[in-house]
């Protein structure tokens, strides 16, 4: 009798220990974030897309000022990108640097927004989906599932331990690995110092600034009422930025669109559209759809599959004309 109940007493407590172990995709999602925000690394990445392989080193510390990182190429043209908090600077030996003031600041792991692609109204499925190895470091995978054609899905590789990001895939609507971001060494918890985040690029250039959706002085002035809507929108997403720029003989208007993890701006130029013809180009994941309407160049760039961007540059409106619809 004493056996059977220490047999049943193991089963319920294995039972117990089984659910308190099953982690959420929303739990593993917030470690994510916690970690890309809250821990230093170094390592090695490998970026690969449908026509190319590029190899990365990357070093990212965080301490109480902030975020500094530096990624630089270890294969084809020199090339830097140096991170200083949401100041980020891109750097091609021999050439002119950029900085970018940035609200949406460039991240080489992504954010995900757990309220928008979690909730109600998402127009995603996200699920675990099992196991894997990266890095030689054990990991759980999340997919991130479009409920449509207009968006890019995610498999994301978490690390066990810290539930630092460690690989990231985009695939199309068809399930086509589109492009492909992963760690194939890192060092979690990393020291690193001052010398390793600065720049060793040589001949070094002068710098060129502008603004993006920033109010102010700058080439945008942010938050103004928009000239151009599109007609038709995949649900889901928002209009997040407003900005107009440009000298008084060439005037243009962006806009910029997010669903919380895929987003696309739209460039519409006044009167430059002489001689443009309708194209698309591809760039791993991202698109940039050019074309015209009523004599404006327009350019609808974004991580998003080529039938959106050439959704939304043909069907620009002007405020007057009806409101934009999302599509069912």
């Amino acid at each position: 009798m004493r056996a059977h109940s220490l047999i049943a007493a193991g089963l319920l407590w294995f039972c117990c220990a089984g659910q308190l172990l099953a982690d959420t995709v929303e739990q593993w999602l917030v470690r994510m974030d916690h970690a890309v925000a809250s821990i230093s690394y170094r390592g090695t990445l490998v970026s690969a897309g449908s026509d190319r392989i590029d190899t990365m080193r990357v070093l990212h510390r965080v301490d109480e000022d902030g975020v500094r990182e530096r990624i630089y190429a270890l294969d084809g043209p020199p090339r830097e990108v140096l991170r200083d908090r949401d100041q980020v600077r891109s750097l091609v030996s021999g050439q002119a640097s950029v900085i970018v003031h940035n609200p949406f600041p460039t991240r080489l792991l992504p954010r995900i927004p757990l309220d928008e692609i979690l909730g109600a109204d998402s127009v995603y499925r996200v699920r675990l989906i099992g196991t894997g190895r990266v890095a030689a470091r054990d990991s759980r995978i999340i997919e991130i599932l479009p409920l449509d054609q207009y968006r890019y899905g995610r498999r994301l590789w978490l690390d066990k331990d810290t539930g630092m990001l460690l690989r990231s895939a985009v695939f199309a609507p068809n399930g086509g690995i589109v492009e492909k971001l992963s760690f194939v060494e890192i060092e979690i918890g990393a020291s690193i110092s001052d010398s390793e985040l600065e720049s060793d690029l040589e001949n070094p250039s002068q710098v060129t600034r502008y603004q993006i959706g920033n109010a102010g002085e700058g080439e945008f002035a942010s938050r103004k009422t928009p000239i151009w809507l599109p007609k038709s929108l995949p649900k889901g997403f928002r209009l997040t930025s407003v900005g107009h720029g440009g000298s008084e003989e060439q005037r243009y208007e962006h806009l910029l669109f997010s669903d919380g993890l895929s987003s696309f701006s739209i460039y519409i130029e006044f009167e430059s559209s002489s001689g443009i013809s309708e194209q698309i180009e591809s760039r791993g994941a991202m698109h940039i759809y050019t074309g015209s309407i009523d004599g404006n160049l327009v350019t609808v760039v974004g991580e998003v599959p080529a039938p959106t961007v050439r959704l939304i540059g043909r069907h620009l409106r002007r405020m007057h004309m009806p409101m934009l619809r999302h599509l069912d």
